[in-house]
């Protein structure tokens, strides 16, 4: 997910890579307000998207409000939400940085294993080198499950 304004670069620099077997997918989760995805937008998402990068904190809300909405439990309490299976879209959450990372984690939505950002090295470039490390962990437990 990604802000409607926000440049290509983390799109165009995973798609550029030539070892990568992955499919990336943008999707715009908020300009000045959210982004309603339709129902065929939301398919795709709980279907077919494995790796979900948060570029804010607010993105992450955004994110988990059309996931709360695809999921019809907008109406349940937060905690009820955390217990509700696919609550995060099941997707692992790739984080620009620490800000971002915890708001994930405090949504009660993602276990802190599935949520990846860059330690030492916030931006752009450890937010790509996060996106690399959660693409090859997906796939060695695909290969391994």
């Amino acid at each position: 997910p990604a802000s409607l304004k926000a440049a290509s670069t983390i799109k165009d620099t995973l798609e550029s890579r030539k070892d990568a077997s992955f499919t990336v997918t943008r999707f715009n989760t908020y300009d000045t307000v959210a982004v309603k995805y339709t129902d065929d937008q939301m398919d795709v998402i709980m279907d077919d998207i494995q790796v979900a990068c948060f570029g804010s904190p607010s993105s992450v809300d955004s994110w988990l409000k059309n996931v709360d909405r695809i999921l019809g439990i907008e109406d349940l309490s937060d905690e009820d939400k955390k217990k509700a299976p696919g609550s995060n879209g099941y997707v692992v959450a790739v984080c620009i940085g620490n800000t971002t990372a915890k708001r994930c984690l405090e949504s009660g939505r993602w276990n802190a294993m599935d949520i990846y950002y860059p330690k030492s090295d916030p931006g752009i470039k450890g937010w790509a080198d996060s996106c690399f490390q959660a693409a090859g962990d997906i796939m060695e437990d695909s290969f391994w499950s």
